[in-house]
């Protein structure tokens, strides 16, 4: 009957026809096969070397998508794809590729998430696991909120049931320790601990160094705004008239404090007044950088 209706002309439009479809049907195929690859090596990238990022940037609908554009093919459960190591898998597994890779993409969001505030754990937890001298209480209370960000943002993804079994690379580097979301919240949780303990330790530091200063200068009569100055640039340079650095006597009688810094383009000099211990003014002058400056 068929073939009666396609005599002629007509049996050569409909077996162009017939053709197309049966074209179209395999470029369909061969597309949804190629993108299950896709999706399959990713899932194969993550589990194997715990590398997430780019490799979930596209939707997890379009893997389910894919499947069903295969099916429509007419892919077969007895056809295959290739997974990451090149092995030949069956169709019918194609649903728990697409299964995987929106469990790790939704952990890759997480991981995309706390990865900043993990570089701030590891950068101000100490070479040697101790609190680094050079970081002052206030900063290390800061990292504390970062951390507690971090551990709060960690126990909301495990709460809507994100993946806490799969390692990742932390950094997205390639010899990075792996460890789990459980692991890095371990990391965070006990970050906040140690700067906490840091954050006081540092704080008891520089009360005493304070009054160990102050101790000094004012042994020599200094007192007032004075005294203040001098504790609080102990350590620096300061310059009297003329550019002259002033020594303990001079930074005890002298009306005006000068300290010279510079940038790319210029000489700073910070001028700072007294009258007696009280200060009165304080200004600074600019002075071309490949030239000369003046205390004046």
């Amino acid at each position: 009957m068929q073939l009666a209706r396609c005599s002629g002309f007509l049996l050569a439009l409909c077996t162009a026809g017939s053709l197309a479809h049966a074209d179209g049907d395999a470029d369909a195929a061969q597309g949804a096969r190629s993108d299950i690859q896709q999706f399959a090596y990713s899932v194969w990238d993550a589990t194997k070397h715990g590398m997430f990022g780019n490799n979930f940037y596209r939707p997890a609908a379009e893997c389910t998508a894919a499947v069903e554009r295969g099916n429509k093919a007419g892919l077969k459960a007895t056809d295959t794809y290739e997974d990451g190591d090149n092995n030949a898998v069956l169709w019918k597994h194609a649903p728990e590729v697409c299964a995987d890779y929106a469990r790790f993409a939704a952990l890759s969001t997480v991981i995309d998430a706390i990865h900043p505030q993990l570089e701030t754990v590891d950068a101000f937890s100490g070479a040697d696991g101790k609190p680094d001298p050079s970081v002052t209480g206030d900063a290390f209370r800061e990292t504390a909120k970062v951390a507690k960000t971090c551990v709060d943002t960690i126990d909301k993804a495990i709460k809507a049931g994100v993946a806490t079994d799969v390692a990742f690379a932390p950094n997205g580097n390639e010899h990075d320790t792996l460890i789990t979301l459980t692991q890095a919240r371990t990391l965070c949780s006990n970050f906040v601990d140690f700067s906490g303990k840091a954050a006081v330790a540092d704080d008891k530091r520089q009360a005493e160094a304070t009054a160990a200063l102050r101790e000094k200068w004012g042994k020599l009569g200094i007192t007032g705004d004075r005294l203040k100055y001098l504790v609080e640039n102990d350590t620096h340079i300061i310059l009297g008239k003329g550019c002259v650095e002033l020594d303990n006597k001079g930074k005890k009688s002298s009306s005006v404090f000068y300290e010279v810094y510079s940038d790319d383009s210029s000489w700073i000099v910070y001028k700072t007044q007294f009258k007696k211990d009280k200060q009165t003014k304080t200004s600074n002058r600019r002075f071309r950088r490949d030239g000369g400056y003046s205390c004046k």
